[in-house]
């Protein structure tokens, strides 16, 4: 229906007078109603006409029209006849205008408060079906936001914001305008945005256009928008607008309803369309969504491109002067028009050189409060905040920019572009060949440890699918394995798969998928969706590598593996200094080293979480950063500006996880070299320790040096301080900055050999991993020597031998044992003797060195012993040195004990009132335990050599 109104010079005494019927048969003593009834009664069908009120000498008027079966000139000019002949009136005094369905509705209940009889057929006829709705129904009428609007009949200025392609498309249509009387929709348009404004805006002045030229021949725009999943009930009346807009446009809003999912949008995209089939060429079609969030948008405008022509249109952009004049156009429409001049002014508030549409209608919301305060109020100082056009500068630079700036990942974006282009040929071959070619599917595994950029590589690759034109939405749907398993999975998945049209799935520890029944509908809809979805699965390695052996399937359908290395010590540590730069912060370079310091110490550790381990840090810097400069000033506004936003070393600490109480350096060389005894095992150390030291000199000042290892073989017998020397030597070799952490791993063979084929490797490579920057020390080596050869012990002596080359610059591997078995385990693999550089042979204890091993023990636990004590212990020392099981400082320590032991039993049979202090901490000689007999008697094997 058209609906339009008009003004009639005339009033109700002329109309009397000059009147050809008599109108009291019509409408009593009441002229407009004698007007209304008359007129109902001899109009022909499809059309209605209604006067409502009389002011002025002038009567408002509106009438409706069938525009399918009727016309504008043959209706309108049948009215004016009819008013003429019956009722005198001759003068019009404006001419008709187009309105809308509402205020025709509101007219016409003007007309009804004045007692017109009519009103039910009125309804009817001019089919005014939202009356029911809108005056009856309290709820909300539609499963949507309904609103209607006149295009305006005013010029339509080009801007120099709009985007070249909508500037071409004006002057398109402007070049083809219809020269004939009758209407007709060649295309249909699509216009994607950042804001509803923006989308307004753009539309508005389309329509103006498209009006001007006669393509469209109602000015009635109808605007459909807040579309609800369930859109599709029965009478949403979404129909009767579209018939109702017969030669004009409907603006159909594709972003969901707050609070809904894309997803639930797709059988309301299926009613849709099937609408906009049957009625393409009735009306014109404007489907509007945000770019950022394009809703249910790609469920449905990819199948409408197959029977109707749709334009893409998009926002444009441009630089400050542009902007400036795009601002001064809008306040010029506005009521504040005469400030049109300070446009320049008022855009000076909000920082940056390039500006969208978007941008500049967001600022315009501000304008008036800016306005008043400025030119009428003039009380405050108006600052708007600097927080405007933050998220602006994220889509300066591409997703692929992006990808290649993140710090390392070398690997990972090598693989990424050779993807990219294998996909990108792969297209044109399917473009040449048709749907006879079968195109390679694009499926991945990302495989790699926390925090290792899986996540937002995934991101960035979805936009780069987008902008290569891989995929077509870009859309990235994430959901964990667990989320896709269990009881309704299979609805899951598919709605998964639905909602990541046009863009990359990504299943997130994919191995929680355990059931059968989610693993098989997700390879169903893998190759359902190869041409539309890309599924990226991410995880652990090993349990990834698991994962896959669960179906066959997952093989064949995922070509491509990529592998997320651990950031080096020096990549985090840059990922460090953006992360300080980007929170507007700067590092002193002291601060950079122990942060640097800390990655080095604490990346080997078990789940460690690379990139969320330094955001973690810095989070901490900056909380510790806080608390020192609020300790030494008097308030935070007292703080200097150059100190509020820097970090010192101060501030940086390493977190919890693996963190191992620090000595102070050099406290590990004074207690190895206080220990007991050990001359000879101290003297290698040190010089050890000095010819590294010497050789790192020499060639740092270009000497020719070999960079020789420092794997050990420590021999002798139990509690000769093996374990101990070896734990100090590693704190050491920190301290003199030749390993990076000092971390000491002791392993035996049950840490290093599998239980099955293949299971041993790993194991090995496991605990050098866990021991880099620090000492891998195994203990009993010998033990790893099978009885029969290429057993598993021999794989794990192997695996030892080539990760000690591996590793020879961040490893030290010291093997200890008794001196005779070492031989043996040196002797099985050809290669261990030349990777070790240094034999320590730890003597047995003398006599004095217990008892001076002993007296230490004591003195540490404030406890104190008799001379005749001492005597005794001293004579146990003497008549155990000979046995085989003499245990040097572990049986000092054996009879400590039981002399302790010995001693809280005696003291346990006095009384309270006896028992003093000393008696507490002094073992006498009755104490001290007697070695048996036996023990004396057995005679120790001896022997040092390597």
């Amino acid at each position: 229906m058209r609906y339009y109104g008009f003004e009639l010079s005339a009033n109700s005494e002329e109309i009397k007078e000059n009147a050809k019927i008599e109108l009291r048969h019509y409408g009593y003593d009441n002229v407009l109603e004698s007007i209304n009834s008359y007129m109902y009664q001899n109009m022909k069908n499809n059309r209605t006409f209604l006067v409502y009120r009389e002011e002025d000498n002038l009567i408002s008027a509106i009438f409706s029209f069938d525009e399918q079966k009727l016309n504008f000139q043959n209706v309108y000019e049948g009215i004016l006849e009819m008013l003429r002949d019956i009722f005198g009136i001759k003068r019009i005094q404006a001419d008709p205008y187009e309105i809308t369905m509402h205020q025709f509705m509101e007219c016409f209940l003007e007309c009804k408060r004045r007692c017109f009889d009519y009103s039910n057929q009125i309804i009817e006829l001019s089919n005014l079906w939202i009356y029911y709705y809108s005056c009856i129904n309290d709820t909300r009428p539609f499963p949507y936001d309904f609103k209607e609007h006149i295009i305006s009949e005013q010029e339509c200025e080009i801007c120099s914001i709009y985007h070249r392609d909508f500037v071409e498309e004006l002057r398109n249509i402007k070049a083809h305008a219809n020269l004939s009387e009758y209407s007709g929709n060649m295309v249909h348009y699509v216009i994607s945005s950042r804001s509803v404004e923006a989308a307004g805006e753009m539309t508005e002045v389309l329509v103006q256009n498209l009006r001007k030229a006669n393509r469209i021949n109602s000015r009635r725009m109808e605007i459909v928008s807040e579309m609800e999943p369930d859109l599709f009930r029965k009478n949403n009346h979404l129909e009767e607008i579209i018939e109702n807009s017969y030669g004009g446009v409907i603006v159909l809003d594709l972003s969901e309803k707050f609070g809904c999912d894309p997803v639930d949008y797709v059988t309301a995209s299926q009613y849709l369309e099937k609408l906009i089939k049957k009625y393409r060429n009735q009306c014109m079609f404007v489907f509007t969504y945000d770019m950022d969030h394009p809703g249910f948008s790609y469920y449905l405008l990819p199948e409408l491109k197959r029977y109707m022509m749709t334009i893409m249109l998009r926002e444009g952009t441009g630089d400050r002067k542009v902007a400036v004049d795009y601002m001064q156009r809008l306040i010029e429409k506005s009521e504040y028009s005469k400030y049109a001049g300070q446009a320049q002014e008022f855009m000076a508030l909000f920082p940056g050189n390039e500006f969208s549409q978007t941008d500049v209608l967001r600022a315009y919301e501000q304008f008036e409060a800016w306005c008043l305060n400025k030119n009428v109020l003039k009380a405050y100082d108006y600052n708007l905040s600097e927080d405007f056009l933050l998220d602006r500068n994220e889509n300066e630079r591409s997703a692929y920019e992006k990808l290649q700036n993140m710090v390392g990942l070398k690997i990972v974006k090598k693989q990424i572009d050779n993807i990219i282009t294998a996909n990108i040929v792969e297209k044109e071959r399917k473009k040449r060949k048709g749907n006879a070619y079968q195109s390679s599917s694009m499926h991945m595994i990302f495989g790699g440890n926390p925090g290792s950029a899986k996540t937002t590589v995934v991101k960035l690759f979805a936009g780069i699918t987008k902008e290569k034109g891989i995929l077509k939405s870009g859309a990235f749907v994430e959901h964990g394995g667990m989320d896709l398993d269990g009881m309704g999975c299979v609805s899951a998945i598919r709605e998964a798969f639905i909602a990541a049209k046009g863009g990359v799935l990504f299943i997130d520890e994919a191995y929680a998928m355990k059931s059968d029944t989610a693993i098989t509908v997700l390879l169903q809809e893998m190759e359902n969706q190869r041409e539309n979805v890309i599924v990226i699965l991410a995880g652990y390695n090993e349990r990834m590598k698991a994962f896959m052996k669960r179906n066959e399937g997952l093989k064949s359908r995922i070509p491509y593996w990529i592998d997320f290395p651990d950031y080096t010590a020096e990549e985090l540590t840059e990922i460090f200094k953006l992360m300080i730069h980007e929170k507007g912060f700067c590092a002193t370079d002291d601060a950079i080293k122990e942060a640097h310091y800390i990655f080095e110490k604490v990346r080997n550790i078990d789940d460690f979480g690379n990139g969320r381990y330094v955001r973690n840090l810095m989070e901490r810097a900056v909380r510790q950063q806080s608390v020192r400069l609020l300790s030494t000033s008097e308030s935070a506004s007292a703080i200097q500006k150059e100190e509020l936003f820097q970090i010192t070393k101060a501030d940086i600490q390493m977190l919890g996880e693996g963190e191992k109480k620090e000595r102070k350096s050099g406290a590990a060389r004074k207690e190895l070299d206080e220990m007991v005894g050990l001359d000879s095992v101290k003297t290698v150390i040190h010089k050890a320790i000095a010819k590294h030291k010497i050789n790192k000199l020499c060639m740092e000042k270009g000497l020719q040096r070999d960079n020789a290892s420092l794997h050990m073989v420590f021999t002798g017998n139990p509690g000769t301080a093996k374990t101990t020397v070896a734990r100090l030597f590693a704190e050491i070799m920190k301290d003199e900055k030749i390993l990076s952490t000092g971390v000491f791993v002791e392993v035996g063979r049950a840490d290093l050999v599998g239980e099955h084929v293949g299971a041993t490797a790993p194991l090995v490579k496991k605990k050098f991993k866990e021991a880099q920057g620090g000492v891998l020390f195994i203990d009993e080596a010998y033990s790893l020597c099978d009885s029969y050869e290429n057993g598993f012990g021999d794989e794990a002596i192997n695996t030892i031998v080539q990760e000690m080359e591996n590793h020879r610059d961040d490893v030290i591997v010291i093997f200890a044992g008794y001196p005779e078995p070492m031989k043996a385990f040196l002797d099985r693999n050809p290669g261990m003797r030349s990777r070790i550089a240094f034999c320590v042979e730890f003597a047995d204890y003398t006599t004095e060195e217990l008892c001076e091993i002993t007296e230490l023990m004591l003195a540490k636990k404030q406890i104190t012993i008799t001379e005749l004590g001492m005597k005794k212990l001293k004579k146990n020392f003497e008549s155990i040195k000979e046995s085989r099981d003499y245990g040097n400082g572990r049986f000092a320590r054996k009879m400590l004990e039981e002399a302790e032991m010995n001693l809280a039993e005696r003291i346990c049979q006095m009384s309270e009132m006896e028992i003093t202090k000393e008696m507490l901490t002094t073992i006498n000689e009755s104490d001290i335990p007697d070695v048996p007999l036996g023990e004396r008697r057995q005679i120790k094997k001896i022997g040092f050599a390597c």
